[in-house]
């Protein structure tokens, strides 16, 4: 899989477990999930290797999908590297 494809599964993963548990998926941020997912995908293929800056995107990222109530169970279940990379 090309990290693409990745980050299009990882979106998918999150969007899957907040119908699942939310019902709803109209409240919960899918850009910002699109984002991270993106981001996440970068971060595990460099084994962490990124700039401060970057990490610093990612946890705006996290705090924007976190903030919505529910999200942060969904977001531990789904904050992990593919196993593809």
């Amino acid at each position: 899989m090309n990290m693409q494809d990745l980050s299009d599964e990882c979106v998918k993963k999150f969007l899957e477990k907040v119908e699942e548990k939310m019902g709803d998926t109209s409240k919960v941020p899918s850009h910002a999930i699109t984002r991270y997912c993106r981001m996440l995908t970068i971060y595990c293929d460099t084994e962490g290797k990124v700039s401060e800056s970057f990490i610093s995107s990612m946890d705006k990222c996290i705090q924007e999908i976190v903030s919505v109530e529910g999200m942060e169970e969904i977001f531990n279940e789904c904050n992990k590297c593919p196993d593809d990379i």
